[in-house]
């Protein structure tokens, strides 16, 4: 008897090498302050109080006493107003109105591809469950229907919609004034340093250091802390790199969102219209990487036949993609006329490719 090819008897499964993929509970997010937090929303706190504390700590005491009272007023002004609009603009819920309404923060319905084509389909979102605006779309990382929706903003953890774009704007605007005039301050702290240094100790605590120029006062008048003259230079030269990339950053920011206001236009409507200008072949050239970075529940969905949807990875501070739409992959769905005959058949393709333009 021929018992070679006979299979061996099996109390468990064949271990493939392949996990069955776990289904996570989709869940939505609040606001700004909804965890997690992001990477760049950390470094855009940490860098206001760099600015704050060596601006109005160490630079503009060095100022001669008749700037002074200028040298506190209009930066700070500015940075008091810029904290209130970002704090403001990071704290609200940019959700749509009947989002809002309901409690969304519990788990969220599975979307069931098999079931509907779209997240959003006749104003009606199947994830969030509710009817939406016609402007609302369905933001990807905040896993909610966003009313009036622009970008999905890195820098503040939040959406930015109808509700918090003005507040954006405002925070924005107001980030580059206050920078503005805190470089100022620190230029001339840095060029009057190497010509009359003598200028930049007017403060009454320097009396007892005329016969000492190497040393310095740091956070007058409030709390003197002596330190050394390099200290002081590079103190301000890194105050001085850091602040003109971050006005350069923040002025091109400001500018293309000046350039959507002229047109009408929102940055997700922007990027929608950038896509068809794409070069095939360098398209082609993310299209395997892109199939397997998105998820089986959104390929379909956001920009390339429902505008209702949003890609997470769509970021009005990533400056190179906005501005030149070259960063864009193509985008898949499903081919609903071959589902039914190919998913038996795990070697045919499923997914197809579908224009871009076509968003």
């Amino acid at each position: 008897m021929n018992i070679c090819n006979k299979p061996h008897n099996k109390i468990a499964p064949e271990d493939l090498g392949e996990a069955a993929p776990e289904v996570k509970v989709q869940r939505a997010r609040r606001n700004g302050w909804s965890w997690p937090l992001h990477l760049f929303q950390v470094i855009a706190w940490l860098l206001f109080l760099f600015f704050a504390l060596v601006g109005f700590g160490i630079l503009v005491p060095l100022l001669p006493r008749h700037w002074l009272p200028a040298g506190y007023i209009c930066p700070g002004v500015c940075f008091i107003y810029h904290l209130v609009v970002h704090l403001t603009a990071v704290s609200i819920d940019p959700a749509d109105a009947n989002v809002r309404e309901k409690n969304y923060l519990g788990p969220l319905a599975t979307f069931n591809r098999n079931q509907h084509a779209h997240v959003i389909e006749n104003h009606h979102c199947h994830v969030c469950d509710v009817d939406v605006s016609a402007t609302s779309k369905h933001c990807g990382t905040c896993n909610k229907c966003v009313c009036g929706f622009d970008h999905h903003c890195k820098w503040l953890n939040n959406c930015v919609g109808e509700r918090n774009y003005w507040l954006f704007l405002n925070s924005v605007l107001s980030a580059i004034l206050g920078l503005g005039l805190l470089l100022l301050v620190a230029f001339y702290v840095f060029v009057e340093f190497f010509v009359d240094p003598a200028v930049l100790r007017s403060d009454q605590h320097f009396d007892a250091l005329r016969n000492h120029m190497d040393r310095w006062f740091v956070f007058l008048p409030a709390s003197p802390v002596e330190t050394q003259a390099p200290a002081i230079l590079v103190t301000a030269g890194i105050f001085i790199l850091l602040s003109l990339v971050t006005m350069i950053l923040l002025g091109h920011l400001l500018t293309f969102h000046i350039y959507l206001l002229w047109h009408k236009l929102t940055t997700y409507e922007y990027i929608l219209q950038q896509r068809p200008q794409q070069q095939p072949d360098k398209v082609d050239k993310k299209q395997e990487s892109c199939s397997s970075q998105v998820r089986p529940s959104q390929e379909a969905d956001l920009l390339s036949g429902n505008p209702g949807y949003t890609n997470p990875r769509i970021q009005v501070e990533e400056f190179s993609t906005v501005t030149s739409g070259k960063s864009f992959p193509k985008l898949y769905v499903h081919n609903q006329e071959g589902d039914s005959k190919q998913s038996s058949s795990p070697e045919s393709p499923s997914l197809r490719s579908v224009a871009l333009s076509q968003a």
